[in-house]
C-alpha cells in the first residue's frame, strides 16, 4: 500500500512540472527571430546575384551575414528579439541600411520581405524641408477643411511582398526617378524631415496609433512625409487580404467642436481614398470622425494637443 501511495504522488508531481514547463514555455514566446526575402533591382525588381546581405545589433555586432544567390534570395537568423540593423550592399548600387524591431513577441518569421538596391545616381528621394520649420505652435483654427479627392492621391508602388516588423530605411543622395514610378505625396511648407515608421502589426481589436500619418495644420491634406506610413498602411491590407479596419481621426480642443469633427472625418476619408486607389475594397474600410471627443492627453499646452491630433486604426476583423 506505501508503495503504490508512493507511485501515485510521484506521478501527480510530474504532472504538475510537466504543465508548469508547458506554460512558462507558452508565455515566454520565441527567442529566435528569421527574416528572408530576395533583394531586387529597385528600377527592373529583378533579382540581385552575388548582393551581400548582413544583420547586426544596435552596438554593431554582425549576427548573421551571407551573399545571395542568383535568384537573390537569403534568410538570417537573429539569436535575440532585440532591435536590430539590416544592410545590403553590392558593385554599383547604392547600400541599403534598414533599422528593424520586432513589434509582436509572436513573431517567429518576416518571409517575403524584399529588399530594392538603386544603382548610384538614380535613387528616389524623399523631398525634405527645413528642420526649422517642423516646430508647429499653432493651435487648430476653424479654417474650413478643405475638400478631398482621389486624384490628389499618390500612386502606389506595385504590392510589396509581406513584411511583420518595423522598418525606417535611411535615405541617401540621387536624382528624381522616372515618371513611371511612384509619386510621392504632395509637397507642403509644413512638410518635415521623413521619418520611416514601424511596420504595422495589429492584433485584432486593440487600437494602433499610426503616428507617422500626418496632415496640414487645420487641413485635411497630407503631409508630404507621410508618404512611407501610407504605404506600410497599404501593404499590411494587401498581405491580409481578409482584414476589415476601422480608422478613426482625432483632433485638439482647438477651434470650433462641429469643424474638429468634420475635419477628423475627412482626414481618415483622405487615407481611405489612398487605399481605395491602390486596389483595397472600400466595404474592408471604415472610418469614422471624433473630433475633440476623446483626447489621450492634455489640451492645456501645444506639447500635449499634439498628442491628441492622431489616427488610429483598429482591426475588426483578421
Amino acid at each position: 500500500m506505501f508503495f503504490v501511495s508512493y507511485l501515485f504522488l510521484s506521478g501527480l508531481l510530474l504532472t504538475a512540472s510537466r504543465g508548469q514547463s508547458r506554460t512558462q514555455a507558452a508565455t515566454t514566446g520565441p527567442v529566435s527571430l528569421s527574416i528572408q526575402g530576395t533583394i531586387i533591382d529597385g528600377v527592373s525588381k529583378k533579382p540581385l546575384a552575388g548582393a551581400i546581405i548582413e544583420v547586426k545589433n544596435q552596438s554593431g555586432t554582425a549576427r548573421d551575414k551571407q551573399r545571395v544567390g542568383s535568384d537573390g534570395a537569403y534568410k538570417l537568423v537573429l539569436r535575440s528579439r532585440d532591435a536590430f540593423v539590416i544592410s545590403a550592399t553590392t558593385d554599383g548600387y547604392e547600400p541599403f541600411v534598414q533599422e528593424l524591431a520586432p513589434t509582436s513577441p509572436s513573431t517567429e518569421r518576416i518571409s517575403g520581405k524584399s529588399i530594392p538596391l538603386y544603382r548610384i545616381g538614380t535613387k528616389p528621394v524623399a523631398t525634405t524641408s527645413n528642420p526649422s520649420s517642423s516646430t508647429v505652435s499653432a493651435p487648430q483654427s476653424t479654417q474650413p477643411a478643405v475638400s478631398v479627392s482621389a486624384a490628389s492621391l499618390p500612386a502606389s508602388p506595385p504590392p510589396a511582398a509581406p513584411s511583420t516588423v518595423a522598418t525606417a530605411s535611411r535615405p541617401s543622395g540621387g536624382s528624381a526617378p522616372p515618371t513611371s514610378e511612384r509619386l510621392t505625396p504632395p509637397k507642403t511648407l509644413d512638410a518635415k524631415v521623413t521619418y520611416t515608421p514601424p511596420l504595422i502589426v495589429a492584433p485584432t481589436g486593440k487600437v494602433t496609433q499610426l503616428k507617422a500619418i500626418e496632415f496640414v495644420q487645420s487641413k485635411a491634406e497630407l503631409l508630404s512625409d507621410a508618404g512611407p506610413a501610407l504605404e506600410q498602411l497599404l501593404t499590411f491590407m494587401r498581405d491580409k487580404p481578409t482584414a476589415e479596419i476601422e480608422l478613426a481621426g482625432h483632433t485638439d480642443n482647438q477651434g470650433d467642436f462641429d469643424q474638429n469633427l468634420l475635419l477628423s472625418k475627412q482626414r481618415v476619408d483622405l487615407v481611405k481614398a489612398y487605399l481605395v486607389q491602390n486596389g483595397i475594397a472600400a466595404n474592408r474600410i471604415t472610418t469614422r470622425g471624433y473630433g475633440p471627443t476623446r483626447p489621450i492627453a492634455s489640451n492645456n499646452s501645444e506639447a500635449t494637443r499634439k498628442l491628441n491630433r492622431r489616427v488610429e486604426m483598429i482591426v475588426v476583423k483578421q
